[in-house]
């Protein structure tokens, strides 16, 4: 995330860069060396076009980051800290030093425990567990860092028997504020263990390496349908009425969904995974299969089909799934917000969505409302700064718009959104998702971190009390 130091210094010149540069075994790149992609990093920026730092960093192990941040102090640089590029409110971008830990992705089992580091991603992890037995909870994006999925969470197609990702966190070692490398866990610094499972990345420090359990990898059933938004209000409401006390082994989504040719129809998607054989699953689906009608198609999947089928490697269908290629030369613009419920909206509320969701359709414009069910294991998570582990469901309100989008077009997307996020609303329990960034709302703090933020304020007196770590969002101390 993009974090922030004292008040900048002297001007840092050409002989100070290459002076870091000689210290470093990974890379240090300047604006004129690679102007294409310096300023980029991400697929997508929230809204506005990326700033662009005086040089980037990309780490190759915690040395790297320890001098690194050493620089950063000396100079009083403003610094952004990146693991993956996905944070929805690009708090990962600066104007001073970007610190990529993409290259900090080595990993190794131990026993039941993987260890590894904050650069390696959900798609890779996954892949090389389950050809080794094992399974780790992670999200649909398999280009996602661990180092930041793990500080905010992190849920998945597993998660409502497994947990979130930081649920199975069982110790780390990080780069506090002042530059230290520690081993924090349940005994030590048990504080900043608490604080560092839910609060997000860049807040009080910067993980270096991740020990977590590991699960037996474990076949399913992957699921999917497809509807017009005719009867679409009744399914939504079924879903909401079953999915989020279903057996835990069924983690069904719902999305409408209304891509960028306005050529193709708006629709209902209904996907996800049981974690049983498909006799098993098919039992487990008949009361939702009684209320959804015709139309759900079930398959089984291996044990590492359904590792590639959680991470996003196999899209809801079961293909594979398109990547992006890297580097990336240009963003599109993303605007996203949530909320966590705990009641399912009234009726009133479900047909003014459906109405605004198509309403006003423009071309080159991607819409989507997911709606995710909460419950099972979610709600037995341990002590952490994780706070929403009673709600129903997470429902997600996205629009993107292309690179060459012009601001009245972002302008547009982001208005649609909070429109559509407002016939919901008022159900809402005033949660949010702190995994889904959101550079809009005002209430941000409060809605990520709830009863916890007066406590994560404490733990941000402790271990930074200059607020060396810092962005936008940033938990201020005590």
């Amino acid at each position: 995330m993009s974090l922030g130091a004292v008040p900048e210094r002297e001007p840092i010149t050409d002989r100070d860069w290459l002076s870091l540069r000689a210290q470093l075994k990974g890379t240090l790149v300047l604006p004129a060396e690679q102007p294409a992609v310096i300023g980029v990093g991400k697929q997508l920026a929230a809204g506005k076009p990326l700033v662009r730092p005086q040089a980037w960093v990309r780490c190759t192990d915690a040395e790297d980051l320890r001098r690194a941040w050493d620089f950063v102090l000396e100079h009083g640089l403003p610094v952004g800290l990146r693991s993956g590029g996905h944070c929805f409110a690009d708090l990962s971008s600066s104007a001073g030093l970007l610190l990529d830990l993409e290259l900090m992705n080595t990993w190794r089992l131990e026993g039941d425990r993987l260890i590894c580091g904050p650069g390696c991603t959900s798609g890779q992890l996954n892949a090389e567990l389950a050809r080794r037995g094992r399974r780790i909870p992670t999200g649909g994006c398999p280009s996602v860092g661990l180092g930041g999925l793990a500080l905010v969470g992190g849920f998945g197609f597993q998660g409502r028997s497994t947990g979130l990702l930081s649920d199975q966190l069982d110790a780390a070692q990080a780069l506090d504020a002042a530059g230290q490398l520690i081993q924090v866990d349940e005994q030590e610094h048990a504080d900043l263990f608490w604080a560092l499972r839910g609060a997000g990345a860049g807040q009080f420090a910067v993980l270096t390496e991740l020990n977590l359990r590991t699960s037996a990898a474990q076949a399913g059933t992957a699921v999917y349908a497809r509807w017009t938004l005719e009867g679409a209000e009744e399914r939504l409401q079924a879903w909401m009425a079953w999915a989020p006390t279903a057996d835990e082994r069924v983690n069904l989504e719902m999305q409408l969904t209304q891509g960028d040719d306005d050529e193709e129809p708006p629709c209902l998607e209904l996907f996800g995974l049981v974690m049983a054989v498909p006799s098993a699953a098919a039992q487990l689906l008949e009361p939702m299969r009684r209320a959804l009608g015709d139309g759900l198609r079930c398959w089984p999947l291996s044990e590492s089909e359904a590792a590639a089928y959680c991470c996003g490697l196999l899209d809801r269908q079961g293909r594979p799934a398109w990547q992006p290629s890297r580097p990336y030369r240009e963003h599109g613009y993303q605007f996203t917000q949530s909320d966590f419920f705990d009641v399912s909206p009234q009726a009133g509320a479900w047909t003014e969505l459906l109405r605004s969701f198509a309403a006003e359709r423009r071309y080159a414009e991607h819409r989507e409302i997911e709606f995710i069910p909460w419950g099972g294991a979610y709600a037995r998570g341990p002590d952490s700064a994780f706070v929403h582990r009673q709600a129903r469901a997470l429902i997600r309100y996205t629009c993107v718009v292309g690179a060459r989008s012009s601001q009245a077009q972002r302008e547009q997307a982001l208005t649609w959104v909070r429109g559509v996020r407002g016939c919901l609303q008022p159900s809402a329990n005033g949660e949010a998702y702190q995994g889904y960034a959101d550079p809009w709302r005002e209430d941000v703090l409060t809605a990520y971190y709830g009863r916890a933020l007066a406590r994560l304020r404490e733990v941000k007196r402790r271990w930074d009390p200059d607020q060396r770590l810092r962005h936008a969002q940033s938990i201020a101390p005590v």
